[in-house]
């Protein structure tokens, strides 16, 4: 019970806008408006990380397909090619699944159990799920029905070494069918490459959403 808890408070401090002081909240999602006429941020470097080239494209941010489900998540990971591209891609699908509420079924998080690493950040993803940790970072009622859009999305390569690559996933709220025009999240992903696929090994806090859609590239579709 003590791991399990302990596994929560590492894992999602990285949702958006966790922070104790409700004002600062205000202010940041003031900030974080998307404004596809403005200024465009720098993209990040796209890495081939080992072995054969792949055929490589920019991160659509829709890898796997447009729904939220197992399947997707499995689409995507089969999909992703062993490039930076390829992990960002992949790391997509896996917020796009689990941040959104209601939560996977249990019968869903089993099939997804395959795509965490063997040191991930739990070790049973159905009982974490059962868990109903507040993966909005209390932005969104509980019992209200939301997901994350990667239409107003951007990404941002932290860290590429050997076969772990690490990756800034910012996505837009939607909240009872409406998508925010403020709303957003930051969510740092690391993946490791297990010899055939990218896997999920970690997630982690490492910017604010301020932060990552300063510096973010647009994904090119976005769902």
């Amino acid at each position: 019970m003590r791991a399990q808890a302990t596994r929560r408070r590492r894992i999602w401090p990285w949702i958006l806008l966790a922070l104790i002081v409700i004002s600062a909240i205000i202010a940041a999602l003031t900030v974080l408006v998307w404004n596809p006429g403005g200024s465009q941020p720098t993209a990040s470097p796209t890495a081939t990380v080992s072995g054969t080239p792949a055929p490589d494209a920019e991160p659509t941010g829709c890898l796997g397909g447009t729904e939220r489900d197992a399947a997707m998540v499995l689409a995507a990971q089969a999909a992703a090619p062993h490039t930076s591209n390829g992990a960002v891609e992949f790391a997509t699908a896996f917020v796009r699944w689990i941040q959104r509420y209601p939560y996977p079924s249990s019968e869903e998080a089993q099939q997804v159990q395959s795509v965490l690493a063997d040191d991930s950040f739990t070790d049973d993803l159905a009982a974490y799920l059962e868990g109903e940790p507040d993966l909005s970072g209390g932005i969104v009622e509980p019992g209200t029905d939301y997901y994350m859009n990667t239409v107003p999305g951007v990404w941002n390569l932290e860290s590429v070494a050997d076969d772990d690559i690490s990756v800034s996933i910012g996505s837009g709220y939607v909240i009872g069918g409406e998508l925010s025009s403020t709303l957003r999240s930051s969510i740092t992903i690391t993946t490791h490459w297990d010899g055939s696929a990218w896997t999920i090994a970690g997630a982690d806090g490492t910017r604010t959403p301020a932060e990552l859609y300063e510096i973010g590239t647009p994904f090119t579709e976005g769902c």
